[in-house]
């Protein structure tokens, strides 16, 4: 069955509300209760994948729980299976929150390019699997880099890093 336009809603919103919200269960309401989540990223400065799936909420809260209200995954562009899933790509903006990358970057934001493949069942998100590298730069401002990046033409962007 194919992605309806409904799913691949559902599926930007997970970024969009979900792993920007403010709280470390705001990506609950787009995902199944049995949801899947793997991160490719084996590790990067402060941050580190995890080497096993994550199965169900709590496993996922425990995981990310501390980046809420600090992360935000904004989707770029979104790529369509046929069948029963997604893949979108997306910017990455931690904030960082103390003086643990030195007091001058207290209030900046890391930056990182990833991709993100999905599929659906009953509606919601199902599975997820991120791929990326981790943070690529640091900006001030994170709405502002973003726009900067939506202006750019896709070969444009393609020329680039998150930086």
């Amino acid at each position: 069955m194919a992605v309806s336009e409904a799913e691949i809603e559902i599926g930007k919103r997970l970024f969009l509300e979900g792993w920007c919200g403010s709280t470390p269960d705001s990506f609950v309401p787009f995902v199944t209760e049995d949801f899947v989540m793997r991160d490719t990223l084996s590790h990067s400065g402060d941050l580190a994948g995890h080497a096993e799936p994550m199965r169900g909420h709590k496993q996922v809260m425990d995981f990310w729980g501390w980046a809420a209200g600090k992360l935000r995954v904004v989707p770029e562009e979104v790529y369509v299976n046929g069948d029963n899933g997604m893949a979108l790509s997306w910017m990455m903006y931690l904030q960082i929150t103390d003086d643990s990358k030195g007091p001058e970057n207290k209030g900046r934001w890391h930056c990182g390019e990833g991709m993100s493949r999905l599929e659906f069942r009953d509606g919601k998100v199902c599975l997820e699997i991120d791929y990326w590298s981790g943070p690529q730069g640091m900006c001030d401002d994170w709405e502002a880099h973003f726009n900067r990046r939506r202006a750019m033409t896709r070969p444009e962007r393609g020329a680039i890093t998150g930086a």
